[in-house]
């Protein structure tokens, strides 16, 4: 759905479907807000009309892209993306040590944007740092939402219409907020943004680090996770919840929190508290 702290973000989507927004084999939707206007399509692996081809033979767990147009010129230093929560989260590590994670991570991507012990945590990171592939077309010659999205990054100047930046290239050069400062997304383009990741199992709720799985349901707070862009004052360009079904679930959520050793539980265990 449509987080309801962008109120700005509207959504046209097709009426027969009932609740929430579609994703997966029933298509894209179209949004607007005051900054940003485009196209979405979300695909979530292990749940319903996922389909077989694009997961196939891929670690990926979840896909969004996201096309469109700017509104305005903005500075690439100035939109963010990641997630930004309204409750605080629980069962955290002692403060000591997320101090030091926070300090880590500010040295290896000074872009970064990362509190996790507020009232209003976030991880936020420049949107141009972080998409998988960015592709920059003139309106009319943009690809395909539902194709293999290809980076295609000359028409944002500078250093990347003089050579061929790779995606990789064009992450780490954005994430030096210096570098983003210099460069603007501007309305006369589309731009295509992909992401895609797989850490974080949305049919499964749980993230795998690789030396550890996390049950999102220990400590989220029962927020949802988001699929969203933003300025560092909070307006977004788009917002889009993903919920589970055990977060509309009150006393399973209840009874799950009061397990003193929910995170070393299997998934098994945990649906058995149901």
């Amino acid at each position: 759905r449509v987080s309801p702290f962008a109120p700005d973000v509207e959504v046209s989507t097709d009426s027969s479907l009932k609740t929430g927004l579609p994703m997966n084999e029933d298509g894209a939707f179209s949004f607007e807000s005051s900054l940003f206007v485009g196209t979405a399509h979300v695909r979530v692996a292990g749940t319903k009309d996922v389909g077989d081809d694009y997961f196939k033979g891929k670690h990926r767990r979840m896909q969004a892209v996201v096309q469109g147009q700017f509104k305005r010129e903005m500075r690439a230093a100035d939109v963010f993306t990641g997630q930004a929560l309204n409750k605080p989260l629980k069962r955290m590590p002692h403060q000591a040590i997320l101090k030091a994670v926070m300090a880590i991570v500010k040295t290896l991507s000074p872009g970064v944007q990362f509190d996790v012990t507020s009232d209003k945590p976030h991880a936020l990171s420049l949107l141009a740092a972080t998409a998988q592939a960015i592709s920059v077309s003139r309106k009319g010659e943009e690809p395909s939402i539902y194709s293999e999205i290809e980076e295609d990054n000359r028409l944002l100047g500078g250093v990347f219409e003089e050579s061929d930046y790779t995606s990789a290239q064009r992450k780490r050069f954005f994430s030096s907020p210096a570098n983003a400062q210099a460069y603007v997304f501007r309305p006369d383009l589309t731009y295509t943004f992909d992401f895609y990741q797989d850490r974080m199992d949305v049919a499964t709720w749980c993230v795998d680090l690789g030396i550890k799985r996390f049950k999102l349901i220990n400590h989220l707070n029962r927020q949802p996770i988001q699929i969203m862009a933003m300025t560092l004052e909070r307006q977004f360009l788009y917002n889009f919840e993903i919920w589970h079904e055990s977060l509309l679930d009150e006393e399973f959520v209840r009874k799950c929190e009061d397990q003193p050793d929910c995170e070393d539980m299997t998934l098994d265990e945990i649906e058995q508290i149901r």
